[in-house]
């Protein structure tokens, strides 16, 4: 009782698989369906495009700027946009070129030349990069990645373009030059510090700060007379003395060791006069120390005729161009990248289209009230050569 009959069973059993089967049948025919039905589909599409006008696909097209050349521009444009003329701008870019050549180039690749003119109109103007950028065509984001890059291959030609007289001869020459302006002897150079405005970190705001209250970094230069910067010290803040920068400079050392022979350096009162270092007379009381003190101011000038030049040709270092906007590494290399193009554009003699800054009157008043820091460093050794000086040409 409850038993089914074994019969039942099989025909229960076979009567399923027939079912699936017949089902999966069913599924393969739908299956097969679909795919015929899609590519009727597709042959029909592929029809109406042969026959229809073609369609285009809505992309919009990229457009890559021109960039900015010396093409078109007269030798007068050019000067009073970057500074140098034609033939110094090539001349630079074939130096720099190398350094700055991209591995591998795109439609989208900013050339050498582009990067190079940006910056210095840069630092022709004073302007901010944004402006700086849409003078070169560039973007803002594109013109601050490659300042830094094309300021330090500018600043690899350091040894190129300012060099202290070194040889026997360049020495002659350069003492030369010196005595035809008013016949001061042995003079090798006149020495004097300028300051550079620049936004203080916030952490070390007052060592920054100089005597104007403002914040600066103080700029150290050795020049000849010819105006050529010789020797450049662009490393200490505004706070640092005059006298201290020197103290602590190759320079000096050189002088020490007695590597320049009897060459002289002419400096204002807040230097302590060295037997390799000279300076005026605060109070002159004979008509030789009087003579002394005037040739010596005559010769001293052309120190800050050069700051003046200098700040004139690249307004980012005046007062006028505004504080420098970068950290303070990056303004002693904006610095020392002004210095060097300073020279070439003097050696070459090319002239400068901007009206001269002169140095204010505070810095001459500064001056005298570092006398006395000044004179608290003077050594018996370099009165009594200063005192042969007078005796012999005064």
């Amino acid at each position: 009782m409850g038993q089914t009959h074994p019969y039942l069973i099989r025909t229960h059993r076979t009567n399923s698989r027939a079912a699936e089967q017949q089902q999966g049948a069913m599924e393969v025919i739908l299956i097969q369906h679909a795919c015929r039905r899609r590519a009727q589909q597709q042959q029909q599409q592929l029809q109406q495009h042969q026959q229809g006008p073609q369609r285009q696909r809505r992309r919009q097209e990229r457009i890559f700027r021109p960039r900015t050349t010396l093409q078109g521009l007269r030798e007068h444009n050019i000067i009073q946009r970057y500074r140098l003329n034609w033939q110094a701008i090539q001349q630079l870019l074939r130096n720099i070129e190398q350094q700055l050549a991209p591995i591998l180039v795109t439609p989208r690749t900013i050339p050498t030349e582009t990067k190079l003119l940006a910056v210095l109109h840069m630092l022709a103007s004073g302007s901010f990069q944004t402006t700086g950028a849409l003078v070169g065509r560039i973007s803002q984001p594109s013109f601050s990645a490659f300042l830094p890059k094309v300021l330090d291959a500018i600043i690899r030609l350091t040894p190129h373009h300012i060099c202290f007289p070194i040889t026997l001869h360049k020495q002659q020459e350069t003492k030369q030059g010196f005595y035809a302006i008013s016949g001061f002897p042995h003079v090798l150079g006149a020495i004097d510090c300028t300051h550079v405005c620049l936004v203080p970190p916030a952490a070390t705001e007052h060592l920054y700060r100089n005597r104007k209250h403002t914040h600066s970094i103080n700029v150290q230069a050795i020049v000849d007379h010819q105006a050529l910067i010789t020797n450049i010290v662009a490393k200490y803040p505004g706070s640092v003395h005059d006298s201290y920068i020197f103290r602590h400079c190759t320079i000096n050392q050189h002088f020490q060791d007695g590597r320049y022979g009897n060459g002289l350096l002419v400096a204002d009162q807040g230097y302590g006069i060295q037997p390799w270092i000279m300076t005026p007379f605060g109070n002159p009381s004979t008509a030789a120390e009087r003579a002394y003190n005037e040739a010596h101011r005559r010769t001293r000038s052309i120190v800050e005729r050069t700051f003046g030049i200098l700040k004139s040709r690249f307004r980012c270092l005046d007062i006028t161009g505004g504080s420098l906007l970068y950290s303070p590494e990056m303004v002693c290399r904006i610095i020392l990248t002004c210095a060097i193009l300073h020279n070439i554009c003097i050696r070459r003699n090319i002239p400068l289209l901007e009206p001269e800054s002169h140095m204010p009157e505070e810095e001459e008043e500064e001056d005298a009230g570092l006398q006395q820091e000044g004179e608290l460093q003077n050594t018996a050794a370099g009165i009594r050569r200063r005192q042969q000086i007078v005796n012999n040409f005064f």
